[in-house]
């Protein structure tokens, strides 16, 4: 951007009342402050994104490593977790096991009992019929 020279020269005269050309050597004065001022400016931009680039390839390499870290982390506790569950299904298999056992022992006494009393009420029943028998044959 050309600075407009006549506008500044009479804002230069309105404010201060001192007279400036439009030509005069002062007004070189405002272009050198001005390029040196859009060297600055571009020069400050250039940095700036130098930073800004370095700033992402580092949020990059952070992210990266922070997936890693994660993703391990991950691993590990997922181990932790199966080998917990297998610790439980196993011990849940041994209680299962002796609930079923247990529960074998108690139809097998139950049978055994059921079987025991028929045999005996069996038994009464053939040892009466005998007796019924041998007092009508007599």
């Amino acid at each position: 951007m050309i600075p407009d020279f006549k506008r500044l020269a009479a804002e230069i005269s309105v404010q201060h009342g001192i007279r400036v050309d439009p030509d005069d050597p002062i007004m070189a004065v405002v272009t050198l402050n001005r390029l040196m001022l859009e060297s600055a400016v571009a020069d400050t931009e250039d940095r700036i994104r130098r930073a800004a680039s370095e700033f992402n390839d580092g949020a990059e390499r952070l992210q990266v490593r922070a997936g890693t870290s994660l993703a391990k982390d991950v691993r590990e506790c997922s181990a932790a977790i199966r080998a917990e569950l297998a610790k439980d299904i196993a011990v849940a298999g041994l209680r299962a096991a002796e609930v079923v056992r247990s529960v074998d022992r108690a139809h097998s006494r139950a049978s055994q009992l059921r079987w025991a009393a028929a045999g005996f009420l069996l038994a009464i029943i053939v040892f009466l019929a005998g007796v019924t028998v041998g007092r009508v044959i007599r």
